[in-house]
């Protein structure tokens, strides 16, 4: 009877066998580097986002976006006047705004390739048409990344703001934004305008409800600074 496995195969199956566990082990230990070795750790998506408006109202009372996070419905939402952002079903999505459906309430963050939308968020309108984000983790070149992965552009100078200040507790002051980064972390709120279109301000101790929990711990008092960020950043 003829020889059906040779040495030659056992040998072929052994190389694609150690092949396999090779890549398993690479991968593996990316996935480790790349979590910060913590199993309690989020990945965190990034969009660069394009579009930031107002909300009035939407074509579609009942829009809602479902646990698999993606949008149950096709909607348009009314910007102005001549103007409207379409969201068809199944784009990925966010509501987090919970006053959706009061007109000019929330406003649309949106990710976009053309004028499709890739990725949307709802959140709630601020003030004097700005829109409230979470706290910046980095800038570079033009744009600011912040702590929940997204990506907007930034003022030249970002206005510090930390209470409004009386005769006699007069409002915090800092020299610079790096100084205001060094001291608070990411315990603080980024003030997107809509009308510039980009980040115009910081404001500490505050933070939206979508935010991620602050990375670092700051103590501050009349004598000393202590803080567990890269006094580099």
């Amino acid at each position: 009877m003829r020889q059906i496995f040779s040495v030659r195969f056992f040998a072929a199956v052994g190389a694609v066998a150690g092949l396999f566990f090779l890549l398993t082990t690479i991968f593996a230990t990316r996935e480790v580097i790349e979590s910060d070795g913590g199993s309690d750790d989020v990945a965190v998506a990034f969009h660069k986002i394009d579009l930031v408006e107002q909300v009035f109202s939407s074509s579609n009372g009942r829009f809602q976006v479902g646990f698999d996070g993606l949008a149950v419905s096709d909607t348009s939402f009314v910007i102005d006047g001549t103007r409207s952002l379409r969201v068809v079903a199944g784009t990925p999505g966010e509501m987090l705004c919970p006053d959706f459906g009061q007109i000019g309430a929330c406003a649309v963050v949106a990710d976009l390739l053309g004028e499709a939308v890739v990725w949307f968020a709802l959140v709630p309108m601020g003030a004097n048409k700005t829109v409230r984000m979470p706290a910046i983790d980095t800038l570079d070149g033009g744009l600011a990344t912040l702590v929940n992965g997204w990506q907007v552009e930034f003022a030249p100078v970002l206005d510090r703001r930390c209470g409004r200040g009386t005769q006699t507790s007069p409002a915090e002051e800092f020299e610079s934004y790096r100084d205001f980064r060094r001291i608070f972390g990411d315990d603080f709120t980024s003030i997107f305008d809509i009308d510039d279109r980009r980040l115009s301000a910081v404001e500490c101790r505050v933070r939206v409800p979508y935010a991620p929990e602050p990375a670092v711990t700051t103590t501050i008092d009349a004598t000393t600074t202590t803080t567990t960020l890269d006094p580099l950043l």
